[in-house]
């Protein structure tokens, strides 16, 4: 976009919104030349600090709570940008990772290989065969949808309660399934 024709539709008091329209480039095109090209105007001005004013509290759609933006997560780079509020932010990705799990137990059989512990599932752990063959950490993943990539992780791992994973790692215990003369 050329500069000049930029400055004449601001100045005009045209909004982004309606230059985009007026010239057929995207909003995203016309927001990268404004900025490229250092354009201000009074009503762009006045769009940015109507924007930094508004939000010093928001309303939690999830918890109905009216709280300060600080109570927000920060997302894509923008402060307080989340749609919930932090607590409700954390409850919602706790139950997220627990559904998750209790997939994982269930898909595993539900109860510790060796002992056959199955009281509570925050003591149940995988523990995998073969080392070298694990694609990646169950209990580090970053997403919480139970598919096929985690079906086959789990394929290469047992069940086991946390007293016998230690003993397993202790060489206390052999674990079902195990393949000799491999290190762990």
């Amino acid at each position: 976009m050329k500069k000049e024709e930029l400055e004449i539709m601001i100045n005009e008091g045209k909004s982004l919104n309606q230059i985009s329209r007026e010239t057929g480039k995207s909003l995203t095109t016309v927001r990268y030349w404004v900025k490229k090209y250092k354009l201000k105007s009074s009503h762009l001005q006045f769009k940015f600090l109507e924007k930094k004013e508004i939000g010093l509290e928001r309303k939690c759609p999830k918890c109905k709570n009216i709280l300060p933006s600080t109570e927000f997560y920060k997302r894509r780079g923008i402060k307080h940008s989340s749609t919930y509020c932090k607590i409700c932010t954390s409850e919602q990705s706790l139950s997220r990772m627990q559904r998750l799990k209790k997939q994982m137990v269930d898909y595993k059989g539900g109860s510790c290989m060796i002992c056959g512990y199955k009281k509570y599932m925050g003591a149940l752990e995988f523990h995998h065969l073969n080392p070298k063959q694990k694609d990646f950490n169950l209990a580090h993943m970053k997403k919480y949808t139970f598919d096929e990539k985690v079906k086959n992780e789990l394929d290469k791992c047992v069940l086991v309660c946390s007293n016998c994973h230690r003993e397993i790692h202790g060489k206390l215990v052999v674990p079902p399934g195990f393949e000799p003369g491999i290190e762990d």
